[in-house]
């Protein structure tokens, strides 16, 4: 009986490790720990792999992250984060990660940006960050054919994976919250209409409104941003304040704390501000943003996970998974004496 060859993979399968872990720690390449290089030269040793065979070649996956500018460099930091920790977790893997930026034009015209299309034949699969239109997913990006995984989003009408917070439950904890302050007179900060994300914190704070028999006005609706992402101080405050605002994210409470100050309104004295994602700019203002932080890294790693596993099945129905939230109280906001 011809004897069967020993490959990295068969290697892999008998540790319990990946390929990719094998492949380093037999060619002494760094991301592998000590205990388990040890380890696996020993049972490569023990189960008699040949030298010849150290030059297996392995296939680089290669991925992509697209994001429209206007959430990448136009905003907070919340996607480089993303990014950040996405990269991270590739590079553990043997995996190469482009960025792709998508302009305003491009994504106005539903067409990819110029470096993608050079580079789309050699990608695995492609991340997709914030949101984009269900025209625009369907008309350029869905036609390459590759995987694709959204982050921060869901569309309904689009059969794709998605990692996304719980926005609508974040929403209601966070106008929870200030109830329990002793908050009673609460506006809110944002379009519903700019992303899902934004729509879902709006209509979990309506409910806990609702649920606390509260009232909402349209006249403690603000919006300082428009569907382009373009924040702007240049909006009416009512003459008849809340106690407290929700806005839609760091940046826009930021925007609502400049415009609050320069009318000589102080925060958290006579308005109190809170907000999501927990970005580095909700600790680079004065006073300190009380924000709900999303779990970047949590994300970016569910996100990879959720990659690999739908270009190894790429049958499976669309998978949809959620990241944890922690409130994190800073001084932006205060309690509320009931006399």
């Amino acid at each position: 009986m011809k004897k069967q060859k020993v490959t990295l993979e068969i290697i892999a399968n008998e540790i319990g490790t990946t390929k990719v872990s094998v492949f380093k720690a037999l060619k002494n390449q760094p991301g592998v720990s000590k205990e388990l290089r040890e380890r696996i030269v020993q049972v490569a040793h023990d189960m008699g792999y040949a030298s010849k065979n150290e030059n297996e070649n392995l296939t680089v996956t290669k991925l992509g992250f697209l994001v429209a500018k206007r959430f990448f460099l136009d905003t907070d930091n919340f996607y480089t984060q993303i990014y950040y920790h996405l990269s991270r977790e590739c590079a553990l893997n043997n995996i190469d990660l482009s960025l792709y930026i998508l302009n305003q034009e491009e994504e106005e015209n539903e067409v990819l940006p110029f470096t993608f299309t050079q580079n789309q034949q050699s990608l695995n699969g492609l991340f997709i960050a914030g949101e984009l239109s269900t025209s625009y997913i369907k008309e350029a990006v869905l036609k390459t054919k590759i995987p694709i995984v959204a982050i921060d989003f869901y569309d309904t009408h689009l059969e794709i994976d998605s990692i996304i917070s719980d926005n609508y439950l974040s929403g209601y904890s966070i106008t929870q919250h200030l109830i329990d302050m002793g908050h009673k007179e609460i506006g809110f900060v944002g379009d519903p209409h700019y992303t899902m994300s934004v729509m879902d914190r709006f209509c979990g704070y309506y409910k806990a409104l609702l649920k606390n028999d509260l009232i909402y006005s349209k006249e403690w609706h603000l919006i300082n941003n428009d569907l382009t992402g373009a924040y702007n101080i240049d909006y009416a405050i009512p003459q008849s304040l809340p106690t407290a605002f929700v806005c839609h994210c760091d940046m826009a409470a930021y925007k609502l704390l400049l415009k609050l100050q320069s009318q000589g309104i102080s925060v958290p004295e006579q308005i109190s501000i809170i907000s999501f994602d927990n970005t580095d700019l909700s600790q680079n203002v004065s006073p300190n943003l009380t924000s709900m932080n999303i779990n970047k890294q949590d994300m970016s790693i569910k996100a990879l996970k959720c990659m690999l596993r739908r270009m190894e099945h790429p049958t499976l129905d669309p998978q949809k998974e959620t990241v944890n939230v922690q409130l994190v109280e800073r001084e932006s906001i205060r309690e509320i004496t009931v006399v």
